[in-house]
């Protein structure tokens, strides 16, 4: 399954706890969400999946990822070359290492199977969950192109943002809040904002914050580090 779980540990000071997930696109109840993750600071999950949509017949049709809560665009995942993940077995996270200790847990996935883009040669996506202080998770996307391609990284979140600087945000949910601290060694990120419309179980709809390089690339790497302020 290629999911792991991170905890802080018991007398830890660090505050936040994280879900990270590899696994395919065919599995029960699917959702096209291949390196998908979640972060919770105390109790509330700030950053996340958003999970599943109010049943309907498009839901188990064969227009079933047309929902913007069951495709990739609609995860904490990648677009590559404005593509989203496709289904089934074949779309799969390599889990290529693992390394778990009492103040740092890493695990790397290849992504690349899960995107059917012809110029895609290499995509990764690394998880460092660090219990030092307070705490943090950082994600990073290192990916390749055979010929200039745009590349999005993207956060998902039930709460709120502003930006911080340029190159930081504050995403806040009910009273938590985490600090959002961004690179690229590509260029310059545009970040935007669009409302998940699809009907959710709840009154709020989720948000996706677009990471989006603003310039095709034959090579990128973007990390976002999170910290509970």
């Amino acid at each position: 399954a290629g999911i792991l779980v991170c905890r802080p540990g018991n007398g830890s000071s660090c505050k936040i706890g994280a879900a990270l997930k590899g696994g395919n696109n065919a599995e029960h109840h699917n959702h096209n969400d291949v390196g998908s993750y979640v972060i919770v600071v105390g109790k509330e999950p700030v950053v996340l999946d958003p999970g599943g949509e109010v049943y309907t017949a498009r839901t188990f049709s064969s227009k079933r990822y047309e929902s913007n809560l069951l495709n990739s665009s609609g995860h904490p995942v990648p677009l590559v070359g404005g593509q989203m993940q496709k289904t089934g077995t074949d779309a799969m996270a390599k889990i290529l290492k693992t390394d778990f200790t009492d103040e740092c847990d890493t695990m790397e996935m290849d992504l690349s199977s899960a995107y059917p883009v012809n110029e895609l040669r290499s995509l990764t996506r690394k998880f460092i969950y660090s219990r030092k202080n307070s705490g943090s998770l950082t994600v990073i996307d290192e990916v390749a192109f055979s010929k200039l391609t745009s590349f999005e990284s993207a956060i998902v979140t039930l709460g709120t943002f502003e930006k911080k600087t340029d190159s930081s945000l504050i995403i806040s949910s009910g009273k938590e809040k985490l600090l959002a601290e961004i690179s690229s060694d590509a260029g310059a990120l545009e970040i935007t904002s669009a409302e998940i419309k699809e009907d959710v179980h709840g009154n709020i709809k989720p948000l996706r914050i677009g990471l989006k390089l603003k310039n095709p690339v034959e090579k990128a790497r973007i990390a976002v580090k999170f910290s509970p302020l």
